[in-house]
């Protein structure tokens, strides 16, 4: 269920490089034909995401238009268990429409 009310402040995002290196190194990982999820559990007591993205992906405005729906589909639907996420996005993410990024990002969450 989505939560509007709930934003996505800088405290949920993963800004330093050194925090981003940390779940790639010592996170686990969950694989999908659109990206690569990095998991680490924190002690924060809630989530926080980064989104990376190669420039093979595509230009400048497909690399941004594909991190900003990422971040509002975690905006909407993070459940909150206390996890630094790092999502390396793969470039059939460019051609996937909202609604199947959102199932996707969904069924890879269900089994943190």
């Amino acid at each position: 269920m989505p939560h509007p009310d709930r934003s996505l402040g800088k405290e949920r995002r993963i800004k330093r490089t050194k925090e981003i290196i940390e779940v790639f190194k010592r996170g686990k990982r969950k694989e999908t034909s659109f990206f690569s999820l990095l998991y680490r559990k924190n002690n924060l007591g809630y989530d926080r995401l980064a989104v990376v993205v190669n420039k093979k992906f595509g230009s400048a405005v497909e690399r941004n238009r594909a991190r900003r729906r990422l971040r509002e589909i975690f905006r909407l639907y993070r459940p909150d268990r206390g996890y630094d996420m790092v999502i390396y996005l793969k470039p059939p993410a460019k051609e996937a429409d909202f609604h199947r990024l959102r199932e996707v990002f969904l069924s890879a969450l269900e089994d943190l």
